[in-house]
């Protein structure tokens, strides 16, 4: 699906996990509506926002992924981040974004800490 011209998201289930990629740049607080409304209309109670496609964020777009996060969290669900490349690791270094969020280096990473809470 295509959010804006910059910006596309794909969503898969695997293991029962909303996952859901990104793909181009993040730069709008309100990019990510679109991927909210997929992630609170889904029976997933654990949701995956993969971002190793992620090319480009600012603080508008670091913004949306609060937002995204604030959406998740008020709907009795659970939000892990994963994939940050180098670019976007830096935006979420400086932010402090490792102690707001749910931020883990890989998928498979994400899904095996979901597991273990099982």
């Amino acid at each position: 699906m295509t959010i804006s011209a910059a910006l596309n998201f794909s969503q898969t289930v695997r293991d029962g996990v909303l996952v859901i990629g990104l793909r181009g740049a993040l730069d709008s607080p309100l990019s990510l509506e679109p991927v909210a409304e997929a992630a609170l209309a889904s029976d997933a109670v654990n949701v995956i926002l993969d971002l190793n496609e992620l090319e480009y964020i600012n603080s508008g777009g670091f913004g949306a992924v609060i937002r995204l996060s604030d959406a998740v969290v008020h709907a009795s669900k659970t939000l892990y981040i994963v994939g940050l490349q180098d670019r976007v690791h830096l935006v979420f270094s400086l932010i402090g974004a490792h102690s707001l969020l749910n931020v883990l280096p890989t998928l498979d990473d994400a899904v095996a800490k979901i597991k273990s809470k099982a």
